[in-house]
């Protein structure tokens, strides 16, 4: 009887394995999820990346239905990829970037905030090792503790900066992360309000970030970055952590440099305190370094050129920068920091902003020139990053100038001399001159237009107002300066056409 059934048994197992083998193609396909179709927009090359992404997507098991959900319907916007090109990072003069972000009123609302939740920020900096003012300096620098409006849709922030191409993998790695922070209920809709490049909540997370990263907290089962203020410092911090911020070690220290010290030095290069100690280099206000600081490793750092501050930078300043890859950044929220403890908030040594800087189409003209010449700058770009400061070092060097790669008007005229280019000459310039109420109504419509949220046309100027020019000429590489100037006036209505 035992015999009988197992031959049955076998018999009906070969039957549905052949039937599995013959249907098994057709099952296979049937259970196979399939891509999302889209209308066109209208751009046909974005339509063609859509579809080839929202394919991979699925292939990597996005559900469809979201990604239908998320892309359907839209366009790339020019604002963003405008924006990604004129970051302020590299075109504002670093003085104004800096003055522009340490304000007053930053400060004030900073200290209020921790009046508010000090006990909770305490207790973060304790499990993080991170102090409370950092986590409010990147705070109050990337949402202003949570008031900046968030004028764009995330989906087609990231869609945008995917389909431009320049950084594609980046961004669509992070459109990916969206996707899946919706499939899961992590955010809603007006949680996917962001920044133009797609940055979420207070703390400004890119999406994948927000997945590895973002802490709840208070244990109620949400990692809320956008309405829960002690999630969003413990996910601050939590970040710093991940990315090897050292507990009880300075961020950078301002310092003076002896006479006829090299700023060539200045390049970059790792060195212990002590050694620099060696150099005659000292610290601002004549104190010893701590013992144990005295084996950081620190690299110099000349942000304005030799005539303006000179910097020891820590291996925590590094960490600030993994947040926002950019020295004036980390800079700024340090600065914060201190300022947060009790300090000014202001270096000691003065900007020297006689010297000026460049523009971005003045430094692409040095890029060229600096290549020319024979010294590497990269591909011209526009942008002043690391490889145009090493050919800006070295033809100074050359030419017997301090190596300091700062790029001025007086430097670009040298180089052009040695390229055999003329000399631009001085432009004869007048202070901007401000608006009274009509202007300024006028101002805010073309503003609000454009997507910048000035507030009401009211012919009065706010700090809402103020946000939204200085948002307006940072994208338009206006010296950044938040006033209501015929200045402004005139490049806003070339702007809205």
């Amino acid at each position: 009887m035992m015999k009988g059934y197992w031959m049955a048994r076998a018999i009906v197992l070969a039957a549905a394995l052949a039937l599995a083998v013959a249907c098994g193609p057709s099952v296979v396909e049937a259970q196979s999820p399939q891509p999302p179709s889209f209308q066109s927009s209208g751009n046909a090359e974005f339509d063609a990346w859509r579809d080839d992404f929202a394919r991979r997507a699925v292939g990597r098991g996005r559900d469809p239905a979201v990604l239908a959900r998320l892309l359907s319907g839209i366009n790339p916007d020019p604002r963003v990829i405008d924006l990604d090109q004129r970051q302020p990072e590299f075109v504002s003069p670093v003085w104004d970037y800096i003055t522009n972000r340490v304000t007053e009123r930053r400060i004030n609302d900073g200290r209020a905030l921790r009046a508010e939740i000090g006990s909770t920020l305490d207790a973060v900096s304790q499990q993080y090792g991170v102090p409370g003012g950092i986590i409010l300096g990147i705070w109050g620098l990337e949402s202003n503790y949570g008031e900046a409006a968030l004028n764009w849709d995330a989906q087609v922030a990231l869609a945008t900066l995917a389909y431009e191409g320049r950084r594609r993998a980046q961004f669509e790695t992070y459109l990916l992360a969206l996707t899946e922070m919706v499939e899961r209920g992590l955010a809603d809709q007006q949680q996917l309000r962001s920044s133009w490049a797609g940055a979420l909540g207070q703390p400004q997370f890119m999406p994948d970030v927000y997945l590895t990263t973002a802490v709840d907290w208070d244990n109620d089962g949400h990692r809320d970055i956008w309405n829960n203020r002690g999630d969003v410092a413990a996910s601050i911090a939590n970040y710093l952590a991940d990315r090897g911020w050292r507990r009880d070690e300075p961020v950078f220290d301002e310092v003076r440099l002896p006479a006829g010290f090299d700023y060539a030095l200045a390049d970059g290069t790792q060195r212990s305190v002590a050694d620099w100690i060696e150099r005659g280099v000292t610290r601002i206000d004549g104190a010893a370094w701590r013992g144990e600081h005295r084996n950081l490793q620190s690299q110099l750092f000349l942000p304005a050129g030799a005539q303006g501050p000179a910097l020891l930078l820590h291996h925590n300043f590094g960490v600030i920068r993994r947040y926002n890859n950019s020295d004036r950044y980390a800079l700024v929220v340090a600065l914060l920091g201190r300022a947060f403890d009790g300090g000014s908030g202001q270096l000691t040594t003065s900007w020297p902003r006689q010297i000026g800087s460049l523009n971005r189409d003045q430094t692409l003209e040095l890029q060229t020139l600096l290549n020319g010449l024979g010294f590497d700058a990269g591909a011209p770009d526009g942008l002043f990053g690391s490889g145009t400061r090493r050919a800006v070092r070295q033809f100074q060097s050359a030419q017997g100038l301090p190596a300091d790669g700062f790029p001025t008007a007086d430097l670009l005229n040298t180089v052009r001399v040695r390229a055999g280019v003329a000399v631009e000459a001085p432009r004869e310039t007048r202070e901007p001159r401000g608006l009274q109420a009509g202007g300024i109504r006028e101002l805010q419509r073309l503003l609000n237009r454009m997507g910048y949220s000035a507030g009401t046309a009211d012919g009065r100027i706010g700090e809402r107002t103020r946000a939204a020019i200085r948002a307006f000429e940072r994208a338009q590489g206006l010296e950044v300066r938040g006033r209501a100037t015929d200045v402004v006036l005139e490049a806003a209505r070339a702007a809205a056409g």
